[in-house]
């Protein structure tokens, strides 16, 4: 896998359901899911990232669940430079996921949805990122989103985790 460039990132989804989706696909089987199908939905937008020796891979994830019937998620993979420093990499991971989670609130809101959009980190109480934790929920409250951490932060640390090695 090669690297992305920034205006191609978020351009292609992979489903496990569904195989390889446009952004605009991925987006538009949200909507129709939460306006076809009763609710509660959560939409919760997560990121991981490995470092390696040929660079950096992430994993961006859009989870959607239905509350007592399951859900479905969609992930974009891809590598950029080696970001040598754990505090670069959670700060990178972090934007990543604003950044989608944004694109994704703003798609539906012009389609009149006011679905809440949470995201997931993988930073926790415990270990090396536990001093990153204020600075991020800061970063997602500003954003005006609710997040969680580790072990919360499922969509993060499991899902998004899984495509990052």
């Amino acid at each position: 896998m090669g690297l992305t460039s920034a205006s191609t990132l978020f351009d292609c989804f992979h489903s496990p359901t569904r195989g390889l989706l446009a952004k605009e696909d991925v987006f538009s089987h949200i909507e129709q899911t939460i306006s076809t199908l009763s609710g509660p939905f959560e939409i919760i937008v997560g990121a991981d990232s490995q470092l390696k020796s040929r660079g950096t891979f992430f994993a961006l994830v859009i989870t959607v669940i239905r509350a007592g019937h399951g859900g479905t998620f969609f992930y974009h993979k891809f590598q950029e430079r080696r970001y040598a420093s754990l505090q670069q990499r959670i700060f990178q991971e972090a934007m990543y996921a604003v950044g989608l989670a944004s694109e994704v609130r703003e798609y539906l809101r012009e389609r009149n949805h006011d679905t809440p959009i949470q995201l997931h980190f993988d930073i926790g109480k415990n270990g090396p990122t536990r001093k990153f934790i204020q600075s991020l929920l800061s970063l997602a409250e500003t954003n005006h989103f609710r997040a969680e951490i580790k072990p919360n932060s499922f969509c993060a640390s499991t899902i998004a985790d899984k495509f990052t090695k």
